[in-house]
């Protein structure tokens, strides 16, 4: 069963005239959620149902926490989903659209991360925004697909928050053997936690995190 669609590879010609070189851009906005999570929440979804769960948990008031909703909804699971006091009434409008209980806990993510693991039963599965293995197993279909496309790129340019889609990334790009393609992670100042773990080559809390980027706001 796949919950997440093919999405289209599309020039733009805009960046490709500023760049100098071609872009290409892969239309994951398109997913029924409204991004890329979809993909490898929905493969970890179905493996915990298929091991046994009967309700998911998580903890994101953004993309991830309305792909766990969708996905709930889609199979008829119950879902619980977390968020700080931060969310945005759009985002639980969200939520509720697709048939989660929403509980508001805590002054960030990660006091509503911590909250949802605490509530999480036997028979329930905590789906992380993006800390699972099985999330990036289901996230490397952006490679697959790309490489089914026939166009192999020279680098690939990607976001990055808590790190599921690189890692997803890094993962496809293995998978197919591309492994002589760079990825270009990229951050906001204020939520740069990747870049400073980095530079210390290993994970470290940055202490706040700010900026308009909120959705990568990962301390």
């Amino acid at each position: 069963m796949q919950l997440h669609i093919n999405t289209p590879l599309l020039e733009s010609r805009p960046l490709s005239i500023i760049s100098g070189h071609t872009v290409w851009l892969k239309m994951e906005a398109l997913q029924p959620s409204g991004s890329f999570k979809l993909r490898g929440i929905s493969f970890a979804c179905l493996a915990y149902h298929k091991r046994g769960a009967t309700r998911f948990i998580s903890s994101s008031g953004g993309n991830a926490g309305i792909a766990v909703a969708y996905v709930g909804r889609r199979i008829n699971i119950p879902v619980t989903v977390v968020v700080p006091k931060t969310t945005s009434h759009q985002a639980i409008k969200l939520l509720q659209q697709e048939q989660a209980d929403v509980i508001v806990e805590g002054e960030s993510w990660q006091d509503a991360n911590a909250y949802a693991l605490s509530i999480t039963t036997a028979n329930a599965a905590f789906i992380h925004p993006f800390d699972d293995p099985l999330l990036w197993a289901g996230h490397a279909t952006l490679i697959d697909e790309i490489a089914i496309s026939g166009l192999k790129p020279d680098a690939i340019i990607l976001s990055v928050g808590g790190g599921g889609l690189l890692a997803g990334v890094a993962i496809g790009l293995l998978r197919n053997n591309w492994l002589d393609i760079p990825i270009i992670a990229v951050e906001t100042k204020g939520t740069a936690s990747y870049h400073a773990a980095i530079k210390t080559n290993q994970p470290v809390d940055i202490g706040k995190v700010s900026g308009v980027a909120s959705s990568l706001a990962a301390r």
